[in-house]
């Protein structure tokens, strides 16, 4: 998609028919392309660019029969895919040896596993009797997801193996966060290892102690875009993330790494999510349109990274609100005022948000453009 394009609105629900014959004429699949040829030998015409009214009339049906090949085709690779999985292999509580706990939340805690440096373990505070088919498809979807970003340095502390006790689920294990997203923080003479979450990225109060390390623009930037990549090749899969805050993403720097953490609340699309719970949303990135809603959507995905984006590159606040009157200024050059009308267009209704794939190609464009001096 050109950068021309991606600076259109989404069309309106009355221009899809159109969009069809505009996309008939212009660039024809395979079996469209026969038809063609096939309507302008039963009708004499011997040059093959020219076309008949007859073509326009014949192209819904063409373009149904191209879409039934193409889920045809979808389906099939999904079914083989499907084969080629291997079995989730279940963890019993009592085969575990735990060691410390590393974390707690309200929601559970998280244990190193003796055996397994490399992993550690989750287990909630309350079991759960169901939703085993539903974590098993997560679990099996993380490959794809893989696939989706590859060639970006973003880690995922993915489900791996689920544990289970007494026919319930517990929880699962997964991959120990890497040391590169941990720093040092001394206060007087006691030195703690924390987390080096994205929240950190925020420029702090000139009253607060100082982290022992530097985040610039070009950082934060970079940031943004690796988080867009990884939401980008969830919705690609049909997974909606859901619960977005600031201490669900690590950070490295010198180079710039990205971890993501905590999919519990992330549903695959069509089902419910494995918690049986409704949607999570962590204080301040609550979606305006999504009150009420029973599941996590892509959508609000959507809504949750645009506020993001605005926090750390524009606002630089871990509480401000997307600023349309701030925005409307976002026209000295073509990439400020494409980032600036993908904002406008998040925070409109449900349905007309931008996908994440258009952030990553805009946000692509950012980086060798003058865009964050508009930034201030």
């Amino acid at each position: 998609m050109g950068w021309e394009e991606l600076q259109d609105e989404e069309p309106a629900q009355g221009d899809r028919r159109a969009i069809r014959r505009l996309r008939f004429e212009n660039s024809p699949g395979p079996y469209e392309r026969d038809l063609r040829e096939h309507l302008q030998q039963a009708h004499g015409e011997s040059r093959p660019d020219q076309q008949d009214s007859v073509t326009v009339v014949d192209v819904e049906m063409a373009a149904a029969h191209e879409r039934a090949q193409e889920r045809s085709r979808r389906g099939e690779a999904r079914r083989r895919k499907l084969q080629a999985r291997e079995e989730i292999r279940y963890k019993d509580d009592e085969d575990l040896d735990r060691g410390k706990q590393l974390g707690a939340g309200g929601q559970g805690a998280v244990y190193e596993l003796i055996e397994d440096s490399s992993q550690v373990a989750k287990y909630w505070a309350e079991p759960l009797d169901r939703g085993f088919r539903e974590f098993e498809e997560l679990v099996h979807r993380k490959v794809d997801v893989e696939v989706a970003i590859s060639g970006y340095p973003i880690q995922l502390c993915w489900p791996d193996s689920p544990i289970r006790k007494d026919g319930k689920l517990w929880g699962y294990t997964m991959p120990m966060i890497s040391e590169q997203f941990y720093f040092n923080m001394t206060l007087g003479s006691v030195t703690k290892q924390k987390l080096r979450e994205l929240q950190h990225a925020i420029p702090r109060h000139a009253e607060a102690i100082p982290f022992p390390f530097d985040v610039d623009d070009h950082d934060r930037l970079e940031l943004v875009r690796l988080v867009a990549v990884f939401l980008d090749g969830m919705h690609r899969n049909d997974i909606a993330y859901g619960d977005f805050s600031w201490m669900n993403f690590t950070f490295s720097l010198n180079p710039v790494e990205l971890c993501v953490l905590d999919f519990d609340s992330s549903r695959v699309q069509g089902s419910l999510p494995f918690t049986r719970s409704l949607p999570i949303d962590s204080p301040d990135w609550e979606d305006p349109q999504s009150q009420g809603a029973v599941v996590a959507r892509l959508d609000s995905d959507r809504y949750k990274f645009a506020l993001f984006a605005y926090r750390m590159l524009v606002a630089k606040s871990l509480h401000a609100e997307i600023d349309s009157d701030r925005l409307a200024d976002w026209s000295s050059d073509p990439c400020s005022k494409l980032v600036g009308k993908l904002w406008t267009r998040s925070i409109g209704t449900a349905g007309s948000r931008p996908q994440l794939s258009q952030w990553v190609e805009v946000l692509d464009r950012a980086r060798t453009s003058d865009f964050l001096s508009r930034a201030h």
